[in-house]
């Protein structure tokens, strides 16, 4: 199916233009399919903001599942306009939220309502600088060179946690796993792209939907990905804190993790 002539946004003004071929399936949305993938990233954080509300967790766990619903609606409004403005909104917060990560593995086995300010000052310092020369010099590989260190520290937090302190080994690589398969289909978009635009092109390609939009599945999976490695995050807290976490499925399928023995159930 060939593109759309004009669409309601117009030109894009980003420095990125994915595989997906614009304004294919709607007039008012880019890249459809890597707009609506951004559905699991904004609502369902939401679970254990609530969870996390009721039951009193740890702020930085809140602010940690927050941050993730804020890069989802950033990803969302980027995807649906390619607008250079909507690419920040989804770019730099990335850079904000993992900051929260970061800091909560590191106080993992830290005493109750502790703070270390020296590492906090270091991460706000860290995002305020990235979120500045990315401004200026716009190249999208400084961002993710940026963002790769640091998912690369989270990696290494982790580490040292499975091997220090008790905790679901199955929960973090549960959550490693799919981030992993969620970066390799990044990849393939990006190397793959003519050969995903050609399948796309024949006729039983344009009746699959968004299965060969692989830039959607990376939102799907990284997105999914980084909730479990929150999850596993407050698991561990609260494991070692002497809590009794426990994980939970809401509605028997998407999981969150609770202090309290009855379930979380919506109202």
């Amino acid at each position: 199916m060939p593109p759309l002539a004009d669409g309601f946004w117009g030109k894009e003004t980003s420095t990125l233009d994915w595989c997906e071929e614009n304004y294919v399936v709607s007039y008012y949305v880019a890249e459809f399919w890597n707009t609506v993938s951004n559905v699991i990233m904004i609502f369902a954080p939401f679970v254990m903001v609530f969870v996390g509300y009721t039951e009193k967790h740890e702020k930085r766990f809140l602010y940690s599942f927050l941050a993730l619903t804020v890069v989802g609606t950033g990803s969302w409004f980027f995807h649906m306009t390619l607008k250079y403005s909507m690419q920040l909104m989804d770019e730099l917060p990335m850079i904000w939220g993992t900051s929260f990560l970061v800091y909560s593995l590191y106080m993992m086995d830290s005493k109750p309502n502790e703070e270390c300010l020296p590492l906090r000052n270091g991460l706000i310092i860290y995002s305020i600088v990235v979120t500045l020369v990315y401004i200026l010099v716009k190249d999208p590989i400084f961002h993710q060179v940026a963002y790769g260190l640091m998912v690369a520290s989270i990696i290494i937090m982790a580490s040292r946690i499975l091997l220090t302190i008790k905790c679901s080994r199955k929960l973090y690589l549960t959550s490693l796993f799919t981030y992993g398969l969620g970066f390799f289909l990044w990849n393939v978009d990006n190397v793959f792209c003519s050969h995903l635009r050609s399948i796309r092109s024949h006729p039983v390609g344009q009746v699959s939907g968004m299965l060969f939009e692989c830039h959607a599945w990376w939102h799907i999976f990284a997105g999914t990905g980084t909730y479990l490695s929150l999850l596993f995050g407050v698991h561990t807290r609260y494991v070692f804190l002497n809590e009794n976490p426990r994980v939970k499925f809401l509605l028997g399928c998407w999981p969150y993790v609770s202090i309290r023995d009855d379930d979380f159930k919506l109202r």
